[in-house]
């Protein structure tokens, strides 16, 4: 709903956008969780790949959110 009401006139594109970039951390997590587990590390070794995505999106928005609140003034 939020991209939807971002993008006014293209929301549709939005929506799929959205989607888009889930499916690929989607699978950015599975092939970095696939790396760790080949590695020989455990197999707690992809939960904690997973917990350092979650961490990096967190960041990200936090980053993205801080920024387009100073540029408001």
């Amino acid at each position: 709903m939020i991209t939807s009401a971002a993008a006014t006139g293209a929301s549709t594109l939005a929506s799929s956008a959205a989607v888009a970039a889930f499916d690929v951390g989607n699978a950015a997590g599975a092939f970095l969780g696939g790396i760790a587990i080949a590695a020989g590390s455990r197999d707690t070794s992809a939960t904690l790949v997973g917990a350092a995505m979650a961490l990096t999106a967190r960041a990200a928005a936090a980053l993205r959110r801080r920024r387009a609140v100073t540029s408001r003034g």
